[in-house]
């Protein structure tokens, strides 16, 4: 049991020292499509992952939006930045 948990502490801390934030400039609701800062390829529908209490909204097109780039290769866009 301690095993197991120490594992999954292990890996919990894992992703969050390989996890950094990022900005972007949300392009699109649908599709979803956030051009990154740092990136001049937008990122694709399949590669963002959206936080529940985001409530993106289409007056936000435009708009500077934060990201959590995970270690899967995937984002989690957590909103947009006031």
């Amino acid at each position: 049991m301690h095993a197991a948990i120490a594992k999954l502490r292990g890996l919990t801390q894992d992703g969050i020292v390989n996890t950094q934030g990022e900005f972007g400039r949300l392009l699109s609701l649908s599709p979803l499509a956030v051009k990154l800062d740092e990136d001049p390829t937008p990122l694709e529908r399949d590669e963002i992952v959206t936080l529940r209490s985001a409530q993106l909204r289409q007056e936000d097109i435009g708009k500077i939006v934060a990201l959590i780039s995970c270690t899967n290769g995937q984002y989690l866009l957590i909103g947009v930045v006031e």
